[in-house]
């Protein structure tokens, strides 16, 4: 995966190394990046770190291991998210750089 902005190049990580691998494209929405964390296929360091970390660690497990409780999960946060408030107008901005705010 080759990252838009060389200030963010250091956060793609594949099989322990940083990498310009690209994944091929899902077919389905499901927990398979999650199963990937626990091979330590992490696409980013900051995925990677969900398994490594013991904080984040059981749900990383248990998301991996059941679909069901991933899809569940998943339908109530997005529902969350749903409800923040989109920024219009001039509330918002698109950063020139990624790394720094304009």
């Amino acid at each position: 995966m080759q990252p838009n902005c060389r200030a963010c190049a250091h956060r793609v990580w594949t099989q322990g190394s940083p990498s310009t691998w690209t994944p091929p494209p899902p077919r389905k929405f499901d927990n398979v990046s999650y199963k990937n964390l626990m091979k330590g296929l992490g696409l980013f360091t900051s995925d990677q770190v969900l398994y490594t970390d013991g904080r984040s660690r059981p749900l990383v497990v248990d998301w991996a291991n059941s679909a069901q409780q991933f899809n569940q999960a998943f339908i109530e946060d997005i529902t969350k998210l749903g409800r923040v408030g989109v920024k219009t107008g001039s509330d918002w901005n698109i950063r020139i750089r990624c790394d720094a705010f304009n």
